[in-house]
């Protein structure tokens, strides 16, 4: 907000502006204490400015349903096409660059710093205008191990790496008019690099800015937000500015949260809400930077809960959606994420309406996009809420891992793509029939199953839900056009199961290696290697190759007649081409 903050921009500004300051500048704070607001503050003064040029910003989300704002690996050669849509000097270097290296976009991030950033911006050399770049939540960025699975270890390492490689770039013998703005909190894998140096790096520490300072800002803030109408004058005292600025306690996400908790309820309940969050919180007021939040979020969830008490299981059920949403691996709308829990989204809704401080609900059903505001909160529920209201760390996967199965069991069926004919390609639309939750079941049930604290819990399940419906499966991942991702989660599937399941899905992915053999990164070959097969190839195919065979899987409840091309045609057509003839005992 306009008038906050300016001593930590003028900071900032100063060192833009600087050509003898260091190139790379690390602004870290713990959670809350508003590093995304003043790295979007940066990026918009920046762009106003002719004595500035935004080279690029990358604002990383550990919860956005885009995954190319969540893998590390999309960092750099995104920052790269954004200051290559600015520059024709930098975008010439940069296709040159591509042109001697066209797989440059899949090797080792330090080699991606070197041929998309450093040797295009060499271009610039000369270029008298600072160039700005701006990562920000670097802490939340997450990484795809060989398999597409999330690994926490291989992004801390692809993390450290790259602030290494920033370094590297700062310290060379050529010196570029370029300012790295890197944000994040004080994580061990980030802090434990250079970037922490003052020899390599300017560091701005929010949580030791001049607690006068940052209380004078949030103070402006709340008046601002509370003096919005004439009603909410009326409403609240100066005093009742000064006791929620000082709750605060320095954090301006305590601040939001305390504001979207009192004025999101509507201006009557406006007041009631504020004297009650101010009583709870002087009862409990202890000196440490996070305890502020964590009485914020205690006050919230009790809040829920007692309104849940007139209710048979109304807090269990509370629990259960929290913890859906903080293991759900993308963003969900009220109607998939009520179809995967099995409760009318009316009633999921109206559990969610009391948890509107801490939880994004888009107004629309249909619209994907419910989230917990903050990383914080879900570190909360899992290691610091009271017994009775925290979270088991597994709770979610299970309860999206009997989600997926149960959805999968009912909607799976034959011709879910809903084709007149066989050797019609998948339409640019996908049917009514594959909904959200479909989708979300058929993609992401494997990773939840093997995430669970005993994942051959469901084997059982898999056995009666899923095997008997591959087939069914198999075309929506084809008409969702990710086949490329289902020897992935076969194989998820198969490290998931115990000995007699898991022979049946090692003979599911010997099927997989039939069909795309030197096709799929799993086995052997890049993905962005493999393409559709051209007509001739087809035609190869199906004269030669790829013979009619009958194969039979074992415990499925058909016999399925289809050639071995109809799998790779998958790339084109779906799987209705296979034609399920009669069933067996």
């Amino acid at each position: 907000m306009e008038g906050t903050r300016v001593q930590v921009l003028r900071n900032i500004d100063a060192w833009m502006l600087d050509v003898d300051s260091q190139q790379i500048l690390w602004l870290t704070g713990m959670a809350g204490t508003g590093k995304s607001a003043i790295a979007w503050t940066v990026c918009s003064r920046a762009r106003a400015s002719p004595e500035i040029t935004l080279g690029g910003s990358f604002f990383c989300s550990r919860s956005s349903s885009s995954i190319t704002q969540r893998d590390v690996q999309y960092v750099i050669p995104t920052l790269a096409q954004l200051l290559a849509r600015q520059s024709t000097e930098f975008s010439v270097a940069l296709a040159s660059e591509l042109d001697r290296d066209p797989d440059v976009l899949h090797k080792q991030i330090r080699v991606q710093i070197e041929q998309l950033l450093y040797k295009p911006l060499l271009a610039l050399k000369d270029f008298t205008v600072p160039i700005i770049f701006v990562i920000d939540a670097l802490d939340e960025c997450s990484g795809l191990s060989a398999a597409n699975e999330t690994n926490e270890a291989d992004t801390h390492r692809i993390v450290s790496e790259m602030i290494e490689a920033l370094v590297a770039f700062s310290r060379s013998d050529v010196k570029l008019p370029v300012k790295f703005l890197i944000t994040s909190r004080p994580e061990s894998h980030i802090r434990d690099t250079p970037v922490s140096d003052v020899a390599f790096s300017n560091v701005l520490r929010l949580h030791t800015v001049n607690k006068e300072q940052v209380a004078a800002d949030i103070h402006l803030y709340i008046s601002t937000r509370l003096s919005s109408s004439s009603k909410l004058r009326k409403l609240f005292s100066t005093e009742d500015v000064d006791m929620l600025a000082q709750l605060c306690d320095g954090l301006f996400i305590v601040a939001t949260t305390a504001l979207q908790y009192a004025l999101g309820a509507g201006n009557d309940c406006a007041a009631m809400k504020v004297k009650t969050l101010l009583k709870k919180s002087q009862n409990s007021l202890t000196d440490t930077a996070a305890a502020p939040l964590d009485r914020m979020y205690a006050s919230i969830l009790e809040d829920a809960a007692r309104a849940d008490e007139s209710e048979t299981g109304g807090l269990s059920a509370t629990l259960r959606l929290l913890a859906a949403l903080l293991s759900a691996r993308m963003l969900l709308s009220i109607t998939a994420l009520a179809e995967l829990l099995d409760m009318p989204k009316e009633d999921l809704r109206a559990g969610l309406s009391r948890l509107h401080a801490v939880v994004h609900v888009p107004e629309d059903d249909n619209e994907p996009g419910l989230r917990t505001l903050h990383a914080s909160f879900g570190d909360y529920l899992v290691g610091k809420a009271p017994t009775n209201l925290r979270i088991a760390a597994s709770l979610g996967e299970e309860v999206l891992a009997r989600g997926c199965l149960n959805v999968m069991s009912q909607r799976l069926h034959f011709n879910i793509s809903q084709r007149v004919s066989s050797y019609s390609p998948n339409a640019r639309t996908r049917p009514d029939t594959i909904t959200i939750s479909l989708e979300y079941a058929c993609l992401q049930w494997a990773y939840h199953i093997s995430a669970m604290a005993v994942p051959t819990a469901f084997d059982h399940e898999i056995d009666l839900i899923f095997r008997p419906r591959l087939l069914f499966w198999l075309e929506v991942i084809s008409v969702l056009g990710q086949v490329w991702r289902g020897a992935t989660i076969l194989n998820v599937g198969e490290q998931t199961v115990c000995s007699a399941p898991r022979r049946r899905f090692a003979s599911l992915i010997q099927l997989y290696r039939l069909a795309f053999r030197g096709c799929h990164s799993s086995f052997g070959m890049p993905t962005d290697s493999w393409h559709r097969p051209s007509k001739r190839s087809r035609e190869v195919h199906r004269t030669s190759t790829f013979l009619p065979c009958l194969l039979r899987l074992n415990n499925h409840s058909y016999t399925a007649h289809f050639l071995l091309y109809a799998l790779v045609s998958f790339l084109w057509k779906p799987l209705a081409s296979i034609s399920i003839v009669g069933a067996s005992s």
